[in-house]
């Protein structure tokens, strides 16, 4: 290894477990390993394995950084090109998965020698959540969650967790962004509804990108539901197209396996994961349209959470065009795939919606104020018609 590698490696292996609230990555050295080996956790933050530990081991090269480290995940994630060389954990010349980045560019890959392992394990983060999986021969392959492999991979992570805890370096509490409470018109739903009565249940009429800040909100008691339910909440200008079959039908929506979506006019209906799934027995949640925004957000601890740590969607004219002036409902949706029945209890909100407040301080040494978050003067324009308070 070249003068200077060394510590220009464990600088950046430092580097990355000081940033956990944006890679949700730790590390820590094998001492026991012949090898450079350094053990990982990763949480991700959204999707299917969203606030799950995934395990696995990096490998630095001999001829770092001109060659990237070798990546073993152990933990089966059920993704095509994370999992693809799993058998080959023993192999420590090549990566278990299959992504350019693990390449150096004489290889055919886009490692370059000024690449960092932060980088490094941000690319991945980002591969691994994201719903769209990037392949090797080019284009990319959408991989969607049935609620039968969020089981799968939820049993996988827990018992590769357990096998390796030993070995593994201590997990900071993960990140959270506190949900702002703000006056809200509570949305009429029934008390209670159950798969018995229905697949779905609309609201009345809502209207966005207006100029009154008053927010529209429900809030939901999750417990009784099960793993045989597929549940979403959706945002639409239809009466009854919850998908976005039709051409001109707007949408937002989230589901129990945290998939969600988003749909202009005229436009293809756009998958993408947010947040956790639904499944986790949550006792309240919280569902708010205002302030240019369609927030959830769940208690934890005693406090409203972000779900996703942002809106599920901004509302405005840039995110879901010019729809001033048309109706949009809201659609409660639940279908029995297996199991008993299931329900959806309503909860009074109190007056109160959730949402997320892009002028409050979010982490630490970040203040509030427009100007140190770089915020565009259009940007200030448009937050203050929404209602907030900006400096």
């Amino acid at each position: 290894m070249k003068p200077g590698s060394l510590k220009r490696i464990f600088q950046e292996i430092e580097d990355v477990n000081a940033d956990f609230f944006n890679l949700r990555t730790v590390l820590s050295q094998d001492t026991d390993s012949d090898d450079l080996k350094f053990y990982f956790v990763m949480l991700p933050n959204d999707g299917a394995m969203a606030h799950l530990p995934l395990v696995g081991a990096l490998y630095i090269h001999d001829n770092y950084p001109a060659y990237p480290p070798v990546v073993h995940l152990y933990t089966k994630t059920g993704r095509f090109n994370v999992d693809v060389y799993r058998y080959e954990t023993g192999n420590i010349t090549r990566s278990t998965l299959c992504f350019d980045v693990l390449s150096s560019e004489s290889q055919g890959g886009t490692w370059k020698p000024e690449y960092s392992i932060s980088l490094l394990f941000a690319s991945l983060m980002s591969a691994i959540v994201s719903f769209s999986v990037p392949q090797q021969a080019g284009g990319d392959r959408d991989e969607p969650v049935s609620m039968g492999k969020l089981h799968e991979v939820k049993v996988a992570a827990q018992a590769t967790f357990l096998e390796y805890r030993d070995r593994l370096p201590p997990i900071p509490a993960i990140p959270a962004i506190a949900a702002t409470p703000i006056p809200a018109e509570q949305m009429p739903f029934p008390s209670k509804i159950t798969t018995s009565e229905g697949e779905k249940f609309t609201s009345g009429p809502i209207y966005l990108q207006t100029k009154n800040s008053t927010a529209q909100t429900f809030a939901m008691d999750l417990t009784g539901l099960h793993p045989g339910i597929v549940f979403s909440i959706v945002l639409s200008s239809s009466t009854s197209d919850i998908a976005g079959r039709k051409p001109d039908v707007i949408i937002v929506r989230n589901g129990v396996t945290a998939t969600a979506a988003r749909k202009r006019a005229g436009e293809s209906t756009k998958w993408f994961y947010h947040g956790k799934p639904m499944d986790e027995k949550i006792a309240r949640l919280h569902v708010t349209i205002g302030r240019g925004q369609m927030t959830l957000a769940y208690e934890a601890e005693g406090r409203m959470i972000v779900h996703g740590e942002s809106p599920v969607s901004r509302l405005g004219v840039f995110q879901i065009g010019d729809v001033s002036g048309l109706p949009f409902y809201v659609h409660v949706v639940m279908k029995r795939k297996s199991g008993g029945e299931a329900w959806v209890t309503f909860l009074d909100t109190e007056g109160k919606g959730y949402v997320h407040d892009p002028t409050r301080e979010v982490r630490d040494g970040l203040q509030g104020k427009m100007g140190q978050l770089g915020i565009r003067d259009e940007d200030r324009e448009e937050l203050a018609e929404q209602g907030w308070d900006v400096v």
